[in-house]
């Protein structure tokens, strides 16, 4: 089984964070309707995205977008396995 997610990409209001990574089911339009996993910048935010399945051409055309504005999304097919990474980034887990 996988599900059908798109991940709102933003600047973090959280510091030393840059980002943060709201996850939302592909219809979703209510930006709080899953979780919110804050990254510190670039690489660590294409490291996460790759780990949820997305590929590297969309994460570059994600991360080239971001550079010009605010916000952008990105489509990713989450498979199971990749569930556990989102349990792992859960901001529980993060002090």
């Amino acid at each position: 089984m996988s599900l059908d997610w798109k991940i709102r990409i933003s600047p973090a209001e959280k510091k030393p964070y840059e980002f943060k990574a709201t996850l939302l089911l592909r219809s979703a339009v209510d930006a709080s309707a899953l979780n919110v996993n804050y990254l510190y910048g670039d690489g660590d935010l294409a490291v996460f995205l790759e780990d949820l399945g997305a590929a590297a051409p969309e994460i570059w055309v994600l991360l080239e977008e971001l550079h010009g504005r605010k916000t952008a999304e990105i489509l990713v097919d989450v498979k199971e396995e990749a569930m556990e990474v989102l349990a792992r980034h859960a901001p529980e887990a993060q002090a």
